[in-house]
């Protein structure tokens, strides 16, 4: 006859992980991150948030949420972007070196009237380097190119360029730096 403890012990058994030997290499690493994300959109400055989800080991699908700090005497004009991004990470993702793809929407609006804006797609291309400190936490640092193409204009607002530096048209330069945790 079996006793409870050797049912008990049968099971941790049966679902345990298997010892280290018997797992694949490379698999076992986080697949989610969030960060915070400072940025100068040159010349102008942003701060965003995003998460990563890593969907294989070398490759990551992101979400950005980007606010654009607006220049001196235009704080009346908010400049948001949402952004997807799919990045190629080597070694493994959330550390190393990557590449990175994104499609942003980025949004110029009239703080007292949303409904004045002004509206953009915005593509991306960027390359960079992320150190990982311990299991989770990380710091990266990233270089790329964004063109702007605006496809709603309002002209109540952003007849000045610079007074809208989310939807801006045109190439610009953009570098971030990286903070966060990988989980």
């Amino acid at each position: 006859m079996v006793s409870i403890l050797q049912l008990v012990a049968i099971m941790v058994t049966a679902t345990s992980a298997p010892p280290a030997a018997a797992r694949r290499p490379g698999l076992d690493g986080p697949k989610n991150a969030l960060s915070v994300t400072p940025t100068v959109n040159a010349p102008r400055l942003g701060i965003g948030l995003g998460y990563d989800r890593a969907v294989h080991r070398n490759l990551s699908l992101g979400v950005r949420f980007e606010y654009a700090i607006p220049r001196d005497g235009y704080a009346h004009i908010q400049g948001l972007t949402e952004t997807l991004a799919l990045s190629l990470w080597a070694p493994r993702a959330f550390r190393g070196f990557f590449a990175e793809a994104s499609l942003g929407l980025a949004h110029s609006l009239l703080a007292v009237q949303p409904k004045f804006r002004h509206t953009s797609i915005i593509p991306g291309l960027s390359a960079g380097l992320r150190w990982r400190f311990g299991k989770t936490f990380f710091l990266g640092t990233s270089l790329g190119l964004r063109w702007g193409q605006v496809v709603r204009a309002d002209t109540a607002i952003c007849t000045y360029r610079v007074a809208c530096p989310a939807t801006r048209p045109g190439p610009w330069a953009r570098i971030a730096a990286d903070i966060g945790f990988a989980f």
